[in-house]
């Protein structure tokens, strides 16, 4: 493992993380991060391959609730057209318990982003839970 982090090292690391708070395209900045600096520092490396990873599951879990949502929505939608004054059922609700998981699952990933980005900028080893070690091993020992 490297010895002494750099400022700039710790920067990158940090903004690897944190892209998590840019919609729609956070992923696209580690991945920069990662492109650029992954000869020069295992630390940079290994901070920015995590981010990466935790925003592919968090963007991944997303479009899962997402699609139930939405296959729920078009479940639920044939059963109104039957009887106009029906009210929703217990499939409409559920599909929008699906659509609405987003802000608890970003609010949750944020956190933990953000954790990883404060102890990663105090020059830290932060892992995430199983990615982190698996790209640790790869990282540094690889």
């Amino acid at each position: 493992m490297d010895t002494t982090i750099s400022k700039e090292e710790k920067l990158m690391a940090l903004l690897s993380h944190l892209s998590i708070f840019i919609p729609n395209i956070g992923i696209l900045a580690p991945l920069i991060i990662w492109i650029t600096n992954k000869e020069k520092s295992n630390f940079v490396r290994f901070n920015a391959l995590q981010a990466i990873f935790f925003q592919l599951i968090f963007f991944i879990l997303m479009m899962l609730f997402m699609f139930a949502g939405i296959i729920l929505m078009l479940i639920a939608i044939p059963w109104f057209d039957m009887n106009s004054n029906a009210e929703p059922g217990i499939t409409f609700f559920l599909s929008m318990v699906f659509m609405f998981m987003y802000f608890p699952l970003w609010t949750i990933f944020s956190i933990y982003a953000v954790i990883a980005s404060v102890k990663s900028y105090k020059g830290r080893i932060f892992g995430y839970a199983i990615i982190g070690r698996i790209i640790k091993r790869k990282v540094y020992t690889g």
